[in-house]
């Protein structure tokens, strides 16, 4: 286990990596950490500053100072501001005299050299020879290596007592086996059940939060290594509903100190979950979205069933991570940083609509549960005012590809999830046949309300004309959440909710988008679910995707109801 986390430590990167998972780390250890990582301020040297216990038993400061891989003469001191040396001056001369709070001033100072991997043995006694010269009663120095931050993982998060060694077996097979994402998933979601599990008091609570968050740090490091960070991105997507789950019940709770330590690992979740979807989305994908075909060629499936689930799985990761990005802007202090994410949210958007114009199978859905990620593509783009007109243009397609395909008994939306079934499918290419696969539907009332929106008349008439021949026996219908759904709903459970049947079917739509904006209006569960209530949204959208649920309606009525329209559903 520690030589997993040697290596794993020496590939981290420094910045939003190494200095991500050591102040969790330090706390876990019982370390006060009063000073984290943070982008455009100065910070004089300082990465991360504490307040513990020394070796000694001495209660001191310590002043971390945080660089990647190993420890080179280049590292140490190259005549660049990143290298240590410079950092470790500015400490001494700026930080230590000026910077440490009033209440820590009369303590000892250790300085701390923090390094994923090793110091090369060229440079040691060049590093040895500073500390010894700037070293006195006040001031120290501590090397943390590789090997001793390997050590306080071992000793702070996977400890015995914390982490019996059936979870640990879990955890240690996700990571040798994220070539294999789904394996590595379902080891790492079984680890994840069973910490959540002992989690039963505010202290146990933090420390889980911590263990989930470095365990899925480890995981995607792993993952990256090999090139391969599928499992990695599930996991994080779990990592955000495990932690909301954990800190869902300290809110309103303004002075809890539990609640606030889980939410500051649900922040640094959040951006781990988004750096993972960058490598995944930002480097694998989206290179390849310009070219006729290209993602689904790679998809390299069996059928043309593997090509379709994982477009439409592709499109739905974009949308989501969008989506997130959206969430964040307002969040960030620094306009340059604002600036930085709205700068990638249109290239999300343009992205997305190259997906889709040089990937034709998502024009037409291989189920009916696709009707999540077109719904979720379409809560992006109109929530960050993106194109439009393309997403006129696809969902006009869509509807003309779905009319012919029912029509012709060809590979229409069916309501199956079986992979097998939906491999054969259409089974028979009979009326019989139909009826059972199209059941039900999600899809085509999303697809009517946002074509009302955009007065599409023609293809809202083409699925009138549809629905009133050969999908007749087809229950149009939406979910939504009910007071029940808090306690499920980012668990992935799926006995909680409403359902909204027999929704209309007009030439305008407009019936439709009054019987569901007055829907919405009525069922009180969605205003209560706590990601609503505390403005954390994107957790719903989390949830959706990950555990294969509707998005409620709530998220995007808004954005298609004209309130200048009064045609109620009749009672």
């Amino acid at each position: 286990m520690k030589l997993l986390f040697r290596s794993y430590l020496a590939s981290m990167r420094e910045r939003g990596e190494l200095d991500a998972i050591l102040p969790d780390l330090l706390s876990e250890l019982g370390y006060n950490v009063y000073s984290r990582p943070q982008r455009g301020t100065a910070q004089a040297g300082v990465d991360i500053a504490a307040v513990g216990l020394d070796e000694d038993g001495e209660k001191k400061v310590f002043l971390f100072s945080v660089k990647q891989g190993d420890l080179t003469r280049q590292s140490w001191n190259d005549g660049t501001p990143q290298a240590l040396r410079p950092s470790i001056d500015e400490i001494l001369d700026n930080y230590i005299p000026h910077r440490i709070p009033k209440r820590y001033q009369k303590l000892k100072v250790v300085i701390c050299l923090v390094f994923g991997g090793d110091m090369q043995e060229q440079v040691r006694s060049t590093v040895e020879g500073y500390m010894g010269r700037n070293s006195g009663e006040k001031i120290s120095f501590d090397e943390w290596n590789g090997d001793k931050l390997a050590g306080l993982l071992l000793q702070g998060i996977l400890r015995e007592e914390i982490m019996p060694k059936a979870l640990r077996s879990h955890f240690q097979k996700s990571v040798a086996l994220v070539d294999e994402p789904d394996i590595a998933y379902r080891h790492f979601s079984r680890l994840v059940r069973d910490l959540s599990a002992l989690a039963d008091n505010d202290k146990a609570k933090i420390r889980t939060a911590r263990q989930l968050y470095i365990a899925t740090w480890v995981l995607f490091v792993w993952a990256r290594d090999v090139g391969n960070v599928e499992a990695a991105y599930q996991a994080s997507e779990l990592l955000l509903l495990n932690l909301w789950e954990l800190v869902r019940p300290y809110v309103g709770q303004k002075h809890s100190t539990a609640g606030k330590a889980i939410t500051l690992v649900l922040h640094y979740a959040i951006q781990l979950h988004l750096a993972i979807a960058s490598e995944l989305i930002e480097q694998k994908i989206f290179p390849h979205v310009g070219i006729q075909d290209g993602i689904g060629m790679a998809v390299q499936g069996r059928s043309s069933a593997d090509i379709n689930l994982k477009l439409f799985d592709t499109l739905g990761r974009i949308a989501s991570t969008g989506l997130w990005l959206h969430w964040l802007v307002e969040r960030y202090m620094d306009e340059s940083a604002r600036e930085d994410a709205r700068l990638k949210i249109t290239k999300f958007t343009e992205m997305g609509f190259k997906l889709i114009n040089n990937n034709r199978a998502l024009f037409l859905p291989l189920q009916d549960q696709h009707g999540i990620e077109v719904a979720m593509f379409l809560l992006f783009v109109t929530a960050v005012n993106g194109n439009m007109h393309d997403a006129h243009a696809w969902l006009r397609e869509m509807v003309n590809r779905i009319s012919y395909s029912v029509r012709t008994h060809g590979k229409y939306p069916c309501v199956f999830l079986e992979y097998r079934t939906l491999v054969a499918h259409p089974r028979d290419r009979t009326d019989d046949y139909r009826k059972e696969a199209t059941a039900g539907s999600i899809l085509i009332p999303v697809l009517a309300a946002f074509l009302s929106a955009l007065e599409s008349h023609e293809a809202l008439e083409k699925l009138v004309d549809l629905k009133a021949k050969e999908l007749e026996h087809c229950t149009l219908q939406l979910w939504l959440p009910d007071n029940s759904s808090e306690d499920h709903f980012y668990k992935g459970a799926r006995d909680h909710g409403v359902t909204l049947s027999d929704v209309p079917l007009s030439r305008t739509g407009n019936e439709l988008v009054s019987l569901v904006k007055n829907a919405c209006d009525q069922t009180e569960g969605y205003s209560t679910l706590s990601a609503i209530v505390t403005g954390y949204w994107p957790i719903i959208i989390t949830a959706c995707r990950h555990y294969r649920l509707p998005v409620p309606p709530q998220m995007w009525i808004d954005m298609v109801h004209d309130p200048s329209i009064d045609n109620h559903h009749p009672n």
